[in-house]
């Protein structure tokens, strides 16, 4: 693959790369380069001066100019002189010429002036989000006062709690299409959007595993459909439909700690210890239990690395973007747990029934 750049002689040299048909014809603006440094390969070829930028040539015509002369300034281009200093060890290019071929090889994005957008993979940016987040949950939900009572699993917790609890999260699963399904036609990566669809189909109807739970205490699927979460419950369901659908990257870095990325096969999270420590009724823990496994299994607390190790690249933008959103999406996951404690410690009462206001 080739593009040319021309160059004529004396003061009007000028440069400007021939683009391939389909390029677009925005164009950033030329970064004023002091010290220009030209880092790729350049040689005398029959048809010019040809520049070989990882695989891709560009040539230099210079017409009545000598391609020995031209290939000397460009080798001058060395990152340690001027214009000026250019000028004086290629007196046959005027100042004014250079700077307008220097102005060409940065649109070619051919110098080390112009780097480029700045990227990292996508397994090492969502690495450095984990890391965040982890910080960021071990300072604030970790220590909130469902999962400190849990934890202790003293004797004195509400049992109301633990079947809160179990309320919630049927709530949340059985909204899980409002978050889920907006991303299930990713377009920009087919193996991502492949990994979300499986995740999905391994997903759906988990909710009707927590109904067996709550239908051991007496809980029908009616009445939970004449029941409203808590606010922070549906809030949460929301914000993750909003991510979904307008900024599926951060939606994605979700997923892992939903799912429960930090257990792993043979342990036990404290909600359910507490549930058998406090002698909670086996019909009602085993399905949590049952749903906990199945996750586990089907190693989904893994999607989101899986996910993010198909995705080439992340620029700088998108990581400032996503570590922001990491700090609302931490606060939301704790007060969803921290409202969980806070009503159901509180009332006798466990269904929150919309025929009742």
């Amino acid at each position: 693959m080739s593009s040319t750049l021309t160059a004529t002689p004396g003061d009007k040299l000028a440069a400007a790369p021939r683009r391939r048909p389909g390029y677009g014809k925005v164009r950033r603006a030329p970064n004023r380069i002091e010290r220009p440094r030209l880092p790729f390969p350049v040689s005398v070829e029959a048809d010019g001066v040809v520049v070989d930028r990882d695989g891709v040539a560009f040539v230099l015509q210079a017409d009545s100019l000598s391609p020995a002369d031209l290939k000397r300034l460009l080798d001058e281009m060395d990152g340690t002189r001027d214009v000026a200093e250019l000028h004086r060890l290629s007196s046959r290019f005027s100042e004014d010429a250079i700077r307008d071929l220097i102005e060409s090889l940065d649109r070619a994005a051919m110098l080390d002036g112009d780097p480029g957008p700045e990227v990292r993979s996508g397994i090492d940016a969502l690495l450095e989000i984990e890391d965040l987040t982890n910080d960021l949950l071990y300072k604030t939900l970790y220590r909130n006062v469902f999962w400190t009572k849990m934890h202790e699993a003293t004797p004195d917790t509400p049992l109301n709690v633990l079947y809160g609890m179990c309320i919630e999260n049927y709530h949340f699963l059985h909204r899980e299409s409002y978050f889920d399904a907006p991303v299930l036609s990713y377009v920009p990566n087919t193996k991502v959007r492949l990994l979300i669809n499986e995740f999905y189909d391994e997903e759906y109807g988990h909710d009707e595993i927590l109904l067996r739970a709550l239908n051991s205490i007496g809980i029908s699927r009616e009445e939970l459909r004449d029941t409203m979460p808590l606010p922070e419950t549906m809030g949460l369901c929301h914000t993750l439909a909003y991510l979904s659908m307008y900024d599926p990257i951060f939606f994605f870095t979700t997923l892992g700690i939903l799912e429960g990325q930090e257990l792993k096969e043979g342990t036990t999270d404290s909600y359910l210890a507490c549930c058998k420590k406090l002698g909670v009724s086996r019909s009602f823990w085993r399905p949590i239990e049952a749903h906990a496994n199945i996750n586990l299994k089907g190693n989904h607390g893994s999607l989101t690395r899986m996910i993010f190790s198909n995705i080439p690249s992340i620029d700088a933008e998108t990581m400032r973007r996503l570590r922001s959103q990491t700090y609302l999406f931490v606060e939301m996951y704790d007060s969803f747990y921290s409202a969980i404690w806070n009503h159901y410690s509180r009332t006798d009462t466990l269904l929150r029934r919309v025929s009742a206001v």
